[in-house]
């Protein structure tokens, strides 16, 4: 019988949130995947590759069911969606630190700020933010936000260009907040447009 694990309490309601576009990691891949409810056990990740061939199936059909193309991001897209992100997480109260957007990916630090009294951080007082403060469905918001922005602007089709779901990890403490930040910065030397390098110009 497995025991599931509490969930970690965020310091300070502060996480670190990631997604990838449509099609840039499936289930299958030999960088390590998870079943939705871990109905399936896979013990490998990025750092730990599976053996050659062991999901060449499973990967096969993955790219056999989807609905439409890989979504890989152009520089200017990946702008475009740092923008947005950070736009309409800040309308939602939403404290952000950090962020980036990769050709098929991005990466979020930010802090979801209790809409209850004494608990308000400055210039995030919007009384129009979501009363939902679950990461997960800010961070849906912000997805379905950057997309629209996307297909209006004619480079994307309707449809979506995000992957469902995303992962929302609590951060730990101070150290590890400075750390995450750093690593999300870091994202430059790939290609990522990181908010506060467009932000200063």
């Amino acid at each position: 019988m497995t025991i599931a694990r509490k969930p970690r309490k965020p310091w300070n309601n502060w996480f670190h949130c990631v997604g990838t576009t449509y099609g840039a990691w499936l289930r299958g891949d030999a960088r390590g995947w998870r079943s939705r409810k871990h109905k399936i056990h896979v013990p490998y990740d990025y750092h730990h590759p599976s053996p050659p061939g062991r999901y060449d199936r499973l990967l096969a059909y993955s790219k056999f069911i989807m609905k439409r193309d890989v979504v890989e991001l152009a520089w200017l897209e990946r702008v475009t969606i740092c923008w947005k992100i950070h736009e309409a997480l800040t309308f939602h109260n939403v404290e952000v630190v950090q962020l980036c957007v990769s050709p098929t990916h991005f990466h979020v630090l930010c802090r979801f700020v209790p809409l209850s009294p004494g608990t308000a951080v400055p210039g995030l007082d919007n009384p129009n933010a979501s009363n939902i403060r679950e990461p997960r469905h800010l961070i849906g918001i912000a997805k379905r936000e950057s997309a629209r922005t996307l297909s209006k602007a004619g480079t994307r089709p309707e449809g979506g260009i995000w992957a469902v779901r995303c992962k929302c990890k609590s951060i730990r403490d101070r150290r590890h907040q400075i750390r995450v930040a750093r690593y999300i910065l870091a994202h430059y030397k790939r290609g990522a447009a990181v908010w506060q390098l467009i932000q200063e110009g």
